[in-house]
């Protein structure tokens, strides 16, 4: 096995500690048992004397929290109900592989420490995502990866890459949760990974559809990977950075046929959109950029004005059925209204992946246009802010359809709040599922980019994307910092 496979993967230790206390960390953790336990156990039996015509009949015994913790990711996140045209990641594909999760402890204990954490994130008993429970699961699955890296045959496997991304993905989300720079060895892996995987004939529709997932995980969650020197800015805490994604490396040469979707093929658009962005960052951060020197503007300027043409053909690509319904105010209920609407309207989508999608073009949108207004010295350029706050209402009118009026937090399945829907129609529990398990966090990252490029929208926009953030950590248990800098600036 070629040892760059395995490089970045450091000592689990250091993925792990983060300067945490564990003492304190055990001492939670006993908290938290004994709550759960006087949760869930049975009730009490008296110690007094049964009459002999009495039948006892003992409850069982309750169920271990890590047989809770499976039970709830399982059925909150990997069975719940997509939209197959708007499907590019890896948790839809893993009950392909639940039969290998007995043999293979590197996908078992991966999937418990993922499992654990949204767990714990969302049992009202314990709300801490990154309990000792997870650490142990997450020690586990590094002791195991590494040594099923020096495996040939194990470390190309689909397992493996499947093993690799969900352990990015509890990196990911931990990083937001808890305001941090996100570790990166898992993407570096991940493409790793994908290269040494090139050797085999991929035939299965898993294999391929990992394949895609896994890059998408490289493009979505921007980091270095072992291919090129990357040029980074570092917007805040949990906000995508500018990265150099090799176009021409192996990882995003397709080997064969590849099933695709409009989602799919998003990602593949938004590369350009990186690279694009990585090169700017090597002359300037974004709040620099108009002291570029006139030489760099003439170069980088053709070119955002092309990446720019090309990524305005997506929606070209898309489903009729995939274009926003506006709902105008008088339509929509009170408490959605209350809860936080900007403008008149809101907009309704399928299904939340969908409106996720239209959430990822609309942000690098935003970010395509903000450097064109950055660099634009013509005319043009109030057009080009149009067209930034026009993407930017977009934006904002998909938070009552992810949102609703929920302000306080809540139980997942907790049907108790109010979606906005067309007249006469009823939300379906397929939107009160996938709202409350996707739509706030899928939210968390376009309304930073707006924050992020405030020089450039409207004083409501600004007001309404701080209340949404803040809104956003209430519901979810993001911690923010004091100095965080998006939210700094709009103040």
């Amino acid at each position: 096995m070629p040892t760059k496979t395995r490089e970045g993967y450091r000592e689990g230790l250091d993925l792990v500690l983060r300067d945490q206390n564990q003492i304190a960390k055990a001492s939670a953790e006993r908290r938290q048992k004994e709550q759960v336990r006087g949760r869930i156990q049975s009730p009490e039996i008296s110690s007094g004397s049964a009459s002999p015509d009495t039948l006892t009949v003992y409850s069982p015994l309750p169920e271990s929290q890590d047989f809770y913790a499976h039970t709830f990711f399982v059925s909150a996140y990997i069975m719940a109900p997509r939209d197959p045209r708007a499907e590019h990641g890896f948790l839809g594909l893993l009950p392909l592989l639940f039969d290998k999760l007995s043999s293979n402890i590197v996908l078992s204990q991966s999937l418990a420490a993922v499992a654990h954490s949204f767990f714990g994130a969302w049992e009202p008993a314990i709300r801490n995502a990154e309990q000792v429970t997870v650490q142990k699961n997450y020690i586990k699955a590094l002791g195991a990866l590494r040594q099923a890296l020096r495996d040939p045959q194990e470390c190309v496997s689909d397992e493996i890459l499947m093993a690799v991304c969900l352990l990015g993905f509890f990196e990911d989300t931990l990083s937001v949760m808890m305001s941090r720079k996100r570790a990166e060895d898992h993407v570096k892996g991940a493409t790793a990974l994908i290269k040494q995987r090139r050797s085999l004939t991929m035939t299965s529709e898993l294999s391929k559809r990992l394949l895609i997932a896994a890059r998408h995980s490289i493009v979505r969650y921007p980091g270095q990977t072992d291919c090129a020197p990357l040029i980074r800015v570092q917007v805040s805490n949990a906000l995508a950075t500018s990265m150099y994604v090799p176009e021409a490396s192996e990882i995003w040469q397709d080997p064969e046929q590849m099933p695709y979707n409009p989602a799919t093929l998003l990602d593949a658009m938004r590369v350009p959109v990186a690279n694009l962005l990585a090169a700017v960052a090597e002359h300037a951060s974004p709040g620099q950029r108009e002291s570029l020197s006139d030489e760099a503007r003439f170069e980088i300027l053709p070119r955002a004005k092309a990446v720019y043409a090309s990524f305005e053909s997506w929606p070209s690509l898309v489903p009729q059925d995939w274009w926003p319904i506006h709902l105008y105010r008088r339509l929509i209920p009170q408490q959605i209204i209350d809860a936080g609407l900007h403008g008149d309207h809101c907009d309704l989508y399928p299904h939340t992946s969908v409106c996720e999608t239209w959430l990822v073009w609309r942000t690098s949108r935003v970010r395509i246009l903000s450097l064109i207004a950055d660099l634009d010295q013509s005319d043009s350029k109030h057009d080009v802010l149009l067209q930034i706050q026009q993407t930017a209402d977009d934006i904002l009118a998909s938070v009552p359809f992810m949102l609703g009026s929920k302000s306080d937090p809540a139980a997942i399945y907790d049907t108790e709040f109010v979606y906005p829907c067309l007249p006469g129609e009823t939300v379906s529990v397929g939107h009160y599922h996938c709202a409350a398990a996707f739509g706030g966090l899928t939210l968390w990252l376009p309304l930073r980019i707006l924050l992020a490029n405030v020089r450039h929208l409207r004083d409501d926009q600004i007001q309404f994307s701080v209340q949404q953030v803040r809104r956003l950590a209430r519901l979810y248990d993001i911690r923010m910092l004091n100095q965080d800098n998006s939210i700094a600036m709009a103040k």
